[in-house]
């Protein structure tokens, strides 16, 4: 029984962890150099809501797993698991139905400082993006590090 639990435990923070990897710097970099700059933000909105809830299901898994393994919860990995399921639910539920409404009122709006002042938001948003995504980055690979510890191949 601890070897599947270990095994689910690595199979959902790698999973979780290579997505953000994958999406960072291979899939939006590519989308964004091949189509132009209106269709390639319509694939990565497509994509966002799949990629979100792999960072949900892996983390519901992780933390099950974290759950049975630690004695308390006030552990290291929780906190940085508890991190990482935070900005990862505030990105998927906040920040980008909030990006998704920016750019369809950046779409409709005329030129001039209304489309001025709906860029600017939407660059904030964004910015916002980026940083809870490269704090779940960096919090898995220390949650990696953490259960690599002590781990026997």
């Amino acid at each position: 029984m601890n070897t599947l639990i270990n095994f689910i435990h690595l199979t959902a923070l790698v999973c979780w962890i290579g997505s953000v990897v994958f999406f960072s710097f291979f899939t939006a970099p590519a989308v964004f150099k091949i189509l132009e700059r209106e269709k390639a933000g319509e694939l990565i909105g497509a994509i966002f809501p799949r990629y979100y809830k792999i960072g949900y299901v892996c983390g519901v898994l992780v933390f099950a797993t974290l759950a049975v393994k630690l004695p308390h919860l006030l552990h290291a990995k929780m906190v940085c698991l508890l991190i990482m399921a935070t900005c990862t639910a505030y990105a998927g539920t906040v920040i980008r139905p909030r990006a998704a409404q920016l750019k369809a009122a950046i779409k409709s709006a005329t030129e001039g400082a209304e489309k001025e002042s709906l860029e600017t938001e939407f660059r904030s948003v964004h910015t916002w993006s980026v940083r809870l995504n490269a704090t779940v980055l960096f919090l898995g690979l220390t949650l990696l590090w953490f259960t690599a510890d002590g781990l026997t191949i």
